[in-house]
């Protein structure tokens, strides 16, 4: 027996003789004192994605700050490491916790919508403050906390405003009444028609002038992430809650074991979907990181990548539709409030504080060309002018203007001693 849950009609059918027969929602035999409770049912779930996301992303946190403190750890007095990083225990163990708290997260989209998962994500922000300051010795400014209330709030408003979906999105379910409709594939070609764009003619031009162009490019791409781990969280929590158990119903159609979820060629492309998406993300995520300092990158990937969930899910998934302007005002309260906690938290800092980029320092700071060889007899003060003044210039051009062997060295001498922490997964915005 399965429940077909649509927008319009909800009913219990079961399949009797390879036919689906219509029965009372409490059974052939049941009376009309048992009713049925969709609603708690939706609500249960809906909860359980909540909490599943808020545990993962506090995983996420800890596994963070424990990779950084293996770096740490490893780190000798000229500022190079001892080891290489496989070899470091404990650098395994925040990497396991990484990818255990990537899977919670992934799986956390078939229980609730997209539109909550992702703000909710900024606890993560919370668990990674309480970290550095109670284990790392980091300052706690006052900032600080009204950074932490703010997301409190916010995530509180957007659990409240944003309506609980019972509907069960097997594979059927996904092609009929979501991925077929105009708004849905409407929306992803004008996605990929932005990412090509971006590509083909911001990235060339603009990419190392503004932390922006490789942002909204790994957020773009994030977002058919979050759209594909919706669908396919969804239809393996019911792989695992009894699908491949026998069969099922769909409005009046019987569908052996499996076919609704594992068996059904939509599972596995959506599968391969997120794996793609999220393995080129997170190449955009780390280039930015690179380049720009990590107090830039990650509240603005941050705010973008979570903005740009809300409005894949909303329209693929109709996860606003029906809600009052009440409603509407809260989650859009909600999601203004936790991204404003972020920015006052990880704003103000100091590039020592959370890491920098590879942008050049000023010239004061940058290590003084070595001094050339006394010049040769007959080559005069001028030729010694020049050859001064054009090492000089070499010391003072721009990141961009390197060669991408330059480039490369730069980058290695401005790494020693500094830690990058590993990116990628759906969740790699939430910390």
């Amino acid at each position: 027996r399965i429940v077909n849950d649509t927008r319009s009609q909800r009913m219990t059918r079961d399949a009797v003789n390879g036919t689906c027969a219509v029965v009372p929602p409490g059974g052939a035999n049941s009376s009309s004192s048992e009713p049925f409770s969709e609603e708690e049912a939706g609500t249960s779930t809906f909860m359980v994605g909540v909490v599943l996301s808020v545990i993962a992303d506090v995983i996420i946190a800890v596994s963070l700050n424990v990779q950084k403190t293996a770096h740490m750890r490893n780190e000798g007095a000229d500022g190079k490491p001892v080891k290489g990083m496989l070899k470091l225990p404990l650098w395994w163990l925040g990497l396991l916790l990484n990818v255990g708290g990537e899977l919670g997260n992934m799986l956390a989209y078939g229980f609730a919508p997209a539109s909550v998962v992702a703000p909710v994500g900024s606890v993560g922000v919370i668990a990674n403050e309480v970290i550095a300051v109670l284990f790392l010795k980091e300052p706690f400014r006052w900032r600080d906390a009204a950074g932490l209330v703010a997301i409190v709030g916010g995530v509180v408003l957007i659990i409240v405003a944003v309506p609980e979906d019972p509907v069960d999105l097997n594979a059927v379910v996904l092609q009929r009444e979501y991925y077929a409709r105009p708004a849905a594939y409407g929306y992803l070609i004008g996605l990929w028609c932005a990412v090509v764009l971006f590509l083909v003619h911001v990235e060339p031009r603009y990419a190392q002038k503004s932390v922006l162009v490789w942002l909204l490019l790994c957020s773009m791409i994030s977002s058919t992430t979050v759209i594909a781990a919706r669908g396919f969280s969804s239809m393996l929590t019911q792989a695992v809650g009894g699908d491949c158990a026998g069969a099922h119903c769909v409005g009046d159609e019987l569908f052996p074991p499996c076919r609704l979820t594992l068996a059904h060629y939509l599972f596995w492309v959506l599968l391969a979907i997120i794996v793609t998406t999220a393995i080129w993300s997170a190449y955009f995520l780390n280039r930015a990181m690179m380049i720009f300092g990590n107090t830039e990158v990650v509240p603005v990937y941050y705010c973008t990548f979570t903005l740009a969930s809300i409005v894949g899910g909303g329209v693929v998934y109709r996860e606003f539709s029906g809600m009052p302007w009440q409603q509407w005002l809260q989650f859009l309260a909600g999601v203004a409030l936790a991204l404003g906690g972020v920015l006052a938290i990880t704003s103000g800092r100091g590039k020592s504080a959370r890491g920098g980029g590879a942008v050049l320092p000023e010239p004061s700071e940058q290590e003084q060309p070595a001094e050339l060889p006394a010049p040769e007899a007959g080559r005069g003060r001028r030729a010694e002018r020049v050859a001064r003044a054009r090492a000089h210039n070499q010391a003072r051009r721009p990141f961009a203007r390197l060669s991408s062997e330059e480039k490369a060295a730069e980058l290695r001498r401005q790494s020693r001693g500094s830690f990058a922490a590993p990116v990628g997964g759906i969740g790699s915005a939430h910390s």
